[in-house]
């Protein structure tokens, strides 16, 4: 069917409402646009119209007026209402991403301010914010607005606008609006199948979405859902750009003979071009098909086939083994923690670094739909793994690593520490029936399948039992004991008390593996010079890069509110500065400015950065310090304290 934008559906409901014949300067006045724009509209409406026995008739000296029955206004007001390609005109969000969509898709066309305030039905003010915003956005993706006497068009290379083009489609893939029954018959669920079909047409995506179906067979191998729909979503990208006339150019033969290294995947993406041409016929030439067969290597596919080999980055081999190690390990470290034996992580590591490893060589984004609850459930570990990310990738010479592939790497770690405190013994103290202890022992096996559960024990009996060989208790009723940690549940034992038995037994774990403070490298570095006290920041950066004889870059990362690091990795000179603010509405804050390149040397520190964070009480001494000698007078202490 045609597509009406929103002014054009509000005619429609306008003329539909009026049972008279009006003027087009009453509708035009109406909607606030020009009669010469409403005449356009009108004869749009019309040649829709025709195909349903519907016609506008016209009068001299009355105006126009909608000739229709009762049961066609029904049915024309569903077709309107259920026209998906409008935005809803108060979203401010969806009207740029719609522009953005349009400039992207359309790159080789210029539109206009006027054109899509009309389309939008706004003013042409509130369209030059949105191309304002817009132009920010494309800035990321080296993208840029071309103005002219012939309207506004993007400026960009091919690979760069299909980046920008997948990052709305996410946008739209997360509108959690209304949904398409279209999830029934396909492995997407239907808000991606929702999201895709604005921007592509939707049997394609069903086509597409079989072609990689039937290639996970021929492989034998599953591809995990983000990467699935991040792989769909370019090969449909890549099949809108072809069909426009825009090819990706520039892979010269060299790169392409790089296929001939695995020959099941080179053929995979060739059979996959010529299946989209028996589809569109339009011709994938080789640099497409190069470009598809990284995504495939980028998302998983062939990591059986392709066995131990190396990735190569900037001209080195990067091994992915070592690279899991040193991760694990640095991981550990911190944490205090050992997570070095756990082999489902390691593993599960390996499978995930290597095709991550792949994403980094082509300069593929992924996004991860997990992100914002990681992000709101395990921040400290986030925050580590950012830290320890960093500090690989300067050690390797790798390329800067989003924060999505960083919190799937979060998952992993998660999952390995919950792993590391399962095994308990345990013993379960209720005053409930017979009945309904048997039901929360169940429950609990069912919970912790690693758990050794002792007998059900009534409170008066539990005074009665040699607890040395207890690791946990799980009561129903409220405990006075201190010698072993226990949790208090419901009988039926629900969702909220699992939760909080692995968050104690977590930090239980932690707090058995926790030494004395100590910060040795912090304390060797630390000088008069180098603590501020409520100083703004821009003033501390500017007194490193004057001592440092460069511009610095930052990397910023905090242990919730109170701790900062900022890592400069680019620095050619050691160097060390903390900051301590505690005269702000925001609350206390110690930053650490890190100058140095030496990947062990920052770990360490790093390492005595987040131990001093989990020591709440020496934390809390440091951020009431208003003298630069108190600073001192602490980390001297420490010192004399390991002496």
């Amino acid at each position: 069917m045609s597509i009406f934008n929103l002014r054009q559906k509000e005619l429609i409901r306008l003329l539909i409402a009026e049972n008279d014949f009006k003027p087009i300067k009453y509708y035009s006045g109406f909607l606030k646009v020009s009669d010469k724009t409403l005449s356009k509209d009108i004869n749009f409406i019309e040649n829709y119209l025709k195909n349903k026995n519907i016609e506008i008739t016209r009068k001299t000296g009355s105006g126009i007026q909608i000739k229709i029955a009762n049961h066609q206004k029904i049915d024309l007001l569903n077709d309107i209402n259920a026209n998906l390609g409008a935005v809803d005109p108060l979203s401010i969000k969806n009207r740029r991403i719609e522009t953005l969509k349009l400039l992207l898709t359309k790159s080789n066309q210029n539109t206009s301010i006027q054109k899509l305030a009309d389309t939008y039905y706004v003013s042409k003010a509130s369209i030059a914010n949105d191309l304002k915003f817009i132009e920010d956005w494309l800035q990321s993706y080296d993208i840029t607005l071309n103005r002219s006497v012939e309207g506004t068009k993007i400026n960009g290379s091919e690979v760069n606008i299909r980046k920008a083009i997948a990052s709305i489609t996410n946008e739209l893939l997360n509108d959690t609006s209304d949904s398409l029954d279209e999830g029934s018959i396909s492995r997407l669920d239907s808000q991606t199948i929702k999201g895709l079909s604005k921007i592509f047409d939707i049997d394609l995506v069903l086509y597409i979405e079989k072609l990689l179906i039937d290639l996970e067979k021929t492989l034998e191998y599953t591809i995990g859902d983000p990467y699935f729909i991040n792989l769909l979503t370019h090969i449909l990208i890549c099949i809108k750009r072809v069909s426009e006339g825009n090819q990706i150019q520039g892979q010269n033969n060299s790169s392409f003979m790089f296929l001939s290294t695995d020959d099941l995947l080179s053929e995979s993406a060739a059979k996959l071009a010529l299946k989209i041409y028996e589809k569109c016929k339009i011709n994938i030439n080789d640099s497409e098909i190069y470009y598809i067969y990284q995504y495939l290597v980028s998302c998983g596919v062939g990591q059986r086939l392709l066995g131990n080999s190396l990735v190569i980055k900037k001209d080195q081999e990067v091994n992915y083994i070592d690279i899991t190690t040193s991760l694990i390990k640095m991981v550990s470290d911190i944490l205090t923690f050992d997570l070095t034996k756990d082999p489902l992580l390691h593993d599960g590591l390996i499978l995930h670094i290597r095709p991550m490893l792949n994403r980094l060589k082509y300069n593929i984004q992924i996004k991860n739909p997990l992100l914002k609850e990681i992000e709101e459930r395990f921040t400290e570990l986030l925050s580590i793994c950012q830290i320890v990310v960093h500090l690989i990738t300067l050690k390797y010479n790798l390329n800067s690593i989003s924060i999505d592939e960083i919190g799937y790497l979060v998952t992993y770690f998660q999952a390995a520490i919950e792993r590391g405190i399962s095994y308990k013994k345990v013993i379960v103290v209720c005053h409930s029936g017979y009945g309904t202890s048997q039901l929360l022992t169940t429950r609990l096996r069912r919970a912790f399948p690693q758990w050794q559960i002792g007998d059900v024990i009534s409170e008066r009996k539990l005074s009665t039992i040699n607890l040395d060989d207890i690791d946990f208790i799980i009561s129903t009723v409220h405990l006075t004991i201190k010698e072993k940690p226990y949790m208090l549940v419901s009988a039926l034992l629900n969702e909220k008390d699992i939760k909080n038995i692995k968050s104690i037994l977590i930090e239980d774990s932690f707090e058995n593996t926790k030494q004395d403070l100590q910060l040795e490298n912090l304390e060797k570095l630390i000088s008069a010079a180098d603590i501020y006290i409520n100083t703004e920041d821009a003033f501390i950066i500017n007194d490193l890069e004057h001592n440092n004889g460069q511009k610095l870059l930052f990397y910023n990362v905090g242990f919730g509110k109170e701790i900062q690091i900022l890592l400069a990795g680019n620095s050619n000179v050691k160097q060390f500065a903390i900051q301590i603010m505690n005269n702000t509405e925001d609350g206390n804050c110690i930053k650490f400015y890190i100058l140095n390149h030496d990947y062990e040397h920052v770990k360490n520190i790093v390492v005595e950065i987040y131990h001093l964070y989990e020591a709440k009480n020496e934390m809390n001494y440091l951020l009431e310090c208003t003298r630069t000698i108190d600073v001192q007078r602490f980390f001297n202490e420490k010192l004399r304290t390991m002496g």
